[in-house]
């Protein structure tokens, strides 16, 4: 387990569970990949000659780093390590740093590289201070939907299985077909409507140079930031009180 000792530094914990990420079967990291290969795939191959002249390129990374999140891996929190958050249901602090560490290690995994390929794809985009201001925006935009993501931990968990296995047990097709449907259909525009918020009003009312979309990802930080801390909480919560039921549903890997 990644979040062996509840009482380590954070830092050391992420890195435990980036550990875990790069390690067999790599779940995470697959999905990653998957979503990535999906993004690039309907952004260049589905008509090429349109993407390249009417969508601006230095968005790129947003899409990417849009999709790449909205998977299981970010709303999987409890589910996904059953045997070590069973044991510590009773305690709100141990379910929010073992729901925290995971957010940080999957957001390790995905932003700093969209960030950086939103600088590189600087000269394509033909505005430095735009192409800063989606890097700064690849950064923190993620955290929002990890909070929203975070309160389905609770209330939705499932236990991993391999695919083939999960394809012959019927009986698991609806959990895990809600749990797909949540992460990568209802959740993400709810986040971005809130998370957005901030920076809407920015450029609908003091305008829309350049500077002012730098200005608004730069503003909307702490926003996002402590949306994401919102989530967390409302999960706890909702963990705390469905605590027998947990405990239940995470000591029998059965129930898929």
């Amino acid at each position: 387990m990644a979040i062996d000792d509840p009482h380590g530094s954070l830092a050391h914990q992420v890195r435990a569970e980036l550990k875990v990420m790069f390690s067999p079967p790599f779940e995470v990291v697959s999905s990653v990949l998957v979503n990535v290969a999906i993004v690039l795939g309907v952004w260049f191959f589905i008509n090429p000659d349109l993407v390249l002249r009417h969508t601006a390129l230095i968005f790129l990374p947003v899409a990417i780093a849009s999709w790449s999140f909205s998977d299981v891996p970010a709303t999987n929190l409890i589910g996904g390590k059953a045997d070590h958050t069973r044991d510590r249901l009773h305690d709100a602090h141990l379910i929010r740093r073992i729901m925290t560490v995971q957010n940080l290690a999957l957001w390790v995994l995905i932003a700093p590289a969209c960030a950086l390929l939103a600088v590189a794809l600087m000269p394509s985009g033909g505005e430095a201070v735009i192409s800063i201001a989606v890097a700064v925006a690849v950064l923190f935009l993620p955290f929002p939907y990890l909070g929203l993501a975070a309160i389905v931990a609770p209330l939705l968990p499932f236990h991993p299985m391999p695919m083939r296995e999960r394809f012959r047990r019927r009986d698991t097709w609806l959990r895990y077909g809600i749990a797909v449907a949540l992460a990568y259909l209802l959740l993400t525009t709810p986040a971005a409507i809130i998370s957005l918020g901030p920076a809407i009003l920015i450029l609908t009312f003091v305008g829309q140079d350049s500077i002012h979309y730098l200005l608004a990802a730069v503003l909307m930080t702490p926003w996002c930031i402590f949306l994401w801390q919102c989530g967390l909480r409302i999960a706890v919560s909702i963990a705390i009180r469905r605590k027998a039921w947990l405990e239940e549903f995470l000591a029998d890997p059965t129930r898929g």
